[in-house]
């Protein structure tokens, strides 16, 4: 839980600093530590169930699982971090061309 609370106020403060609205990417950092952290835990036991392994081989293992979790989590936070480090590119404003300029000698009017 002390990791995911760091994931989103890092996420907040990167987001922040670089100009991107601070509050959706935090709740993104947030959704993104704990959302990895459940597929991975489905995800292996998907494949004990699928595999026919025995079903105390999660519980078994519980801790292993855990830690691959956290591991992929903060490898997941890392990916958000480094595309927030990144500086966003400014839109490309073209200027209006100048006023047209008239000359006074050219009133053949």
């Amino acid at each position: 839980m002390l990791f995911a609370i760091l994931a989103v106020i890092l996420g907040y403060r990167k987001a922040r600093d670089s100009g991107r609205n601070a509050f959706l990417w935090a709740a993104i950092c947030g959704v993104t530590f704990i959302g990895v952290q459940l597929l991975v835990a489905f995800g292996i036991g998907l494949i004990i169930g699928f595999a026919g392994w025995s079903e105390s081989l999660y519980e078994d293992y519980a801790w292993v699982i855990t830690i691959l979790s956290i591991v992929f989590s903060i490898g997941s936070i890392l990916l958000i971090f480094k595309y927030l480090d990144r500086i966003p590119d400014e839109p490309v404003m073209i200027a209006p061309p100048p006023p047209p300029v008239f000359d006074s000698t050219d009133q053949n009017q």
